[in-house]
């Protein structure tokens, strides 16, 4: 101790702060590299944690990762900036000076002083943070999260954080004053550190049976020795060596080789379950941010407006993303909920003045947009989908709905390949690919606007024998409306023309070229291709473009070339804020739903016992319009790609 002292005495009167050097950029660049180290380390912690091979070893029953979570662990950064911002500091007034690569001795002292100083303050600092009061004012930020993830370990309330940066400071402090410090032994220590730290709260078992058997269970703890701590709280209080728990009777071994729920806190509140789930799928840069949680809190200091927006400083990552998506591709597996929210059906005379609310929810499947492009993705993509639907039937989820690229027909044929392998696991869980609705809601618009003159002769369809074309094709010419059917497969519009009464078949009109469009005044582009100018040329003048494609094949700069157009968005519903009110609003204006989505819910407050999946029943497009409009969703807002747009003055003359 009289060294430590001395030295102490050395740094405060001989070291003038001083931060221009040759040794302080060697000192600050290696800190940098640290930083990174550590911000690598536990995304890759992360991603092992939610893989597959995790879930064999799971400790606790492993509910869906909700929003909330996410955004209450993404202060896990501000942590890692404590640090940082702890050891340059250090170094300005006079440790870390002029260390050597590497000092093997310091090892050693590395060890006692964390064995014995950190280890014994943490223990009684952490029991003294779950007496009632301080709990309820500081820890239980940390423990809100009962399913645990690495970042859990560095999820806490900044007075706590802040204590544990001077507590976990003392090792190296200590080695420094001792004059035994290296860059080596520096590094190592704080990535061993993060490696207990977060693989502690990794919720899966890391170590082989052999260690919870051998005497080494006694030295270091396991993932399985901690999850006892958010589960009993009271119990298994140590940082990361468990003597101080068997010295002071606070040890539990005997359910360290538990795996099921019976670890799961009894004070937990049963949530209110979710009626119905939507999979979606992390589609842009700014939502991969959200939805692979890289760090949620970054968006909010860039100030984007919402999970969509993209901003220059977000290329640096790419990356970054790209090497994630390369790994979510092939490892990633489960789900994690967007968010949750409510549903409520407006009072009317149809349901006696009582409102029916129901809880629902929006799951992100690890897939990326651009994974479902290739065909080699196929396996993976779909045994995650039918694992998503597993997972909320097994939490009393009804109906599970399909969005987006969930429902391709080279995925799994809008859900039928689905129903078809998992219909001996399907138990009171029902899947619905929204398309009756979405379908619905095209022909709808499409009806409105002919009623206000914007259209009166014929319909040209791209996309016309997509599963959504093919209804509306039909649904049109049961009102003696000429469709021509763009298309370059023939045989697939005779099937969808038998389909259709024999008295209405010559109304649908098989073509190959977009010059047989040339005297139609209603363009309904279901299909990115044809795009661009070759589309854009093709249509006559004053015609009125519906769009139900994603993405849309025609761009806001093309359409400023020819005003005489009118673009509309179509395949959308509006919803009253009284009904729902999700924050996520899937790259649509407030207030304003995809159509299959919207079938989804209406799936579930009809109580539909029975799988919405395949081709569209073009019986059923009816009902689902009217059960829709009782449920509170209406036609949307006009709007053309997603901006509010002003209808002109009709104009009929070709």
């Amino acid at each position: 101790m009289d060294l430590i002292g001395t030295q102490l005495h050395n740094i405060v009167l001989d070291n003038k702060p001083t931060w221009i050097s040759p040794d302080f950029a060697t000192f600050s660049s290696t800190m940098v590299v640290l930083w990174i180290t550590r911000v690598l380390i536990l995304k890759s912690l992360v991603q092992l944690g939610r893989s597959q091979y995790a879930e064999q070893f799971r400790i606790t029953k492993r509910p869906v990762i909700n929003d909330a979570q996410l955004e209450r662990e993404s202060v896990w950064v501000y942590g890692y900036f404590y640090d940082f911002i702890t050891l340059m500091f250090s170094y300005y007034f006079g440790l870390f000076r002029n260390m050597p690569l590497f000092i093997s001795e310091s090892i050693g002292w590395y060890f006692v002083f964390h064995a014995t100083i950190v280890e014994f303050v943490y223990y009684w600092f952490h029991r003294l943070l779950h007496v009632s009061w301080v709990y309820k004012n500081f820890h239980q930020y940390h423990h809100k999260s009962i399913n645990t993830e690495p970042t859990t370990g560095l999820s806490f309330e900044i007075a706590e954080r802040l204590s544990y940066t001077a507590l976990f400071s003392v090792a190296p402090l200590c080695v420094s004053l001792l004059g035994l410090q290296s860059y080596v032994t520096m590094f190592l220590y704080f990535i061993w550190f993060d490696v207990m730290n977060e693989g502690g709260h990794i919720n899966f078992e890391v170590l082989p049976e052999w260690y919870h058997k051998s005497p080494l269970k006694y030295l270091f703890y396991s993932p399985t020795f901690h999850s006892v701590h958010h589960t009993k709280f009271k119990k298994n209080y140590s940082l990361f060596m468990p003597w101080s728990d068997i010295l002071f009777g606070t040890a539990i071994y005997k359910d360290t080789t538990t795996k099921s729920e019976e670890l799961l806190p009894t004070h937990v509140k049963t949530e209110k379950k979710s009626e119905f789930v939507l999979l979606v799928h992390g589609g842009h840069l700014a939502s991969i941010l959200y939805s692979n949680k890289l760090h949620p809190k970054l968006a909010e200091l860039a100030k984007l407006k919402n999970k969509y927006e993209h901003k220059p400083w977000m290329y640096l990552l790419y990356p970054y993303l790209l090497l994630l998506s390369t790994y979510i591709g092939y490892f990633e597996k489960g789900v994690h909920s967007e968010e949750e929210f409510d549903f409520t059906v407006p009072s009317s005379e149809s349901n006696e003045n009582k409102s029916k609310s129901v809880r629902g929810a929006t799951w992100i499947v690890r897939n990326l947009g651009a994974h479902y492009l290739f065909k080699s993705y196929k396996k993976t993509i779909t045994n995650r989908i039918e694992d998503a639907v597993l997972e909320a039937q097994d939490q009393g989820v009804k109906v599970v709905g399909l969005g987006n690229f969930n429902k391709a027909e080279w995925i799994n044929h809008g859900g039928l390949d689905i129903v078809e392998k998992l219909k001996n696991k399907l138990n009171g869980t029902y899947i619905a690919h929204g398309d009756t609705l979405s379908a619905a809601s095209v022909y709808q618009y499409s009806m409105w606007l002919r009623e206000q003159n914007y259209w009166n002769k014929a319909v040209f369809i791209t996309g016309a024998t997509s599963k959504i074309g093919r209804a509306v094709c039909l649904q049109l010419v049961k009102n003696d409306i000429t469709v021509f059917m763009y298309s370059q497969c023939r045989a697939r519009y005779q099937e969808i023309a038998d389909e259709a009464a024999p008295e209405k078949r010559h109304l649908l009109v098989y073509c190959n070229n977009l010059a047989d469009g040339k005297n139609c005044d209603l363009w309904l582009t279901g299909k990115m291709i044809p795009h661009g100018v070759e589309l854009l040329n093709a249509i006559p003048k004053y015609a009125t473009i519906v769009n139900f494609a994603v993405p849309d094949p025609l761009n806001p700069k093309l359409m400023a070339t020819r005003p005489d157009l009118l673009h509309l968005d179509s395949g959308l519903l509006a919803y009253d804020s009284k009904v729902m009110c999700p924050r996520f609003t899937w790259l649509l204006p407030a207030g304003t739903i995809y159509a299959c989505l919207a079938g989804c819910i209406v799936h579930s407050m009809l109580g539909i016992q029975a799988h919405e999946v395949g081709p569209v029943v073009i019986e059923d497009m009816d009902k689902y319009w009217k059960a829709a409009k009782e449920c509170g969703f209406t036609i949307p807002p006009h709007s053309s790609f997603y901006s509010p747009t002003n209808l002109p003055a009709p104009r009929l003359s070709l």
